[in-house]
């Protein structure tokens, strides 16, 4: 009797464990899916991000003021696709802070009816290329309006050596900083920026 009973209760642990081990595998695959998704979100939100190569400055022969910008830039090395429709173009100097929201890939009238908006031009078609994103290979030149007010509250462009101060931020990824100054004495009819 002492034997079946001790067989009984060998049985009935290795039952239990067998459940034990059946529950922790479960969750631990489960732990495994959750962080190689969150791993791979924070990677593709670290390394995803846009570079600048260049801003310049337009219409600084009327009044000594710059209204019209214009910004080239790419992926950074190893960023996923970013949908511009998702993406915010910050403008602050020491008077006036601009948000501003895609406007499409149109000509430059939008701009001339709307300066909330900025617009982009493909400069430089990539592999991946697909309207209103910013993917590997493609070089963008977007612009945008910029105004502030002056010392009579006048709406006017940017006055000669103002600090600008440019973000670009994506839905996902890291957001881009761009500052300059302008110019002490604008003369030129476009004028480099930055760098």
């Amino acid at each position: 009797m002492m034997g079946i009973g001790t067989l009984i209760i060998f049985i009935a642990i290795i039952l239990v464990a067998a459940v034990a081990a059946s529950v922790l595998i479960s969750t631990s695959g489960s732990l495994q899916q959750r962080s190689l998704t969150t791993g791979s979100q924070a990677e593709e939100g670290v390394a995803t991000g846009v570079e600048v190569l260049n801003v310049m400055g337009t219409d600084g022969s009327t009044g000594h003021d710059l209204e019209d910008f214009e910004m080239i830039m790419k992926l950074q090395a190893g960023s996923q696709s970013i949908n511009l429709n998702n993406t915010l173009l910050l403008v602050d100097t020491s008077t006036t802070s601009q948000s501003l929201n895609y406007g499409g890939n149109v000509s430059d009238d939008v701009l001339a009816s709307n300066t909330q908006v900025f617009v982009v031009t493909y400069t430089k078609e990539g592999p991946d290329f697909e309207t209103d994103y910013l993917s590997r290979g493609d070089v963008l030149k977007v612009k945008f309006k910029c105004y502030e007010c002056t010392g009579s509250n006048d709406v006017g462009g940017i006055a000669e050596n103002k600090k600008v101060r440019t973000k670009i931020i994506p839905r996902v990824g890291s957001s881009t900083i761009v500052e300059f100054t302008t110019p002490d004495v604008v003369t030129d009819r476009r004028i480099t920026l930055w760098p």
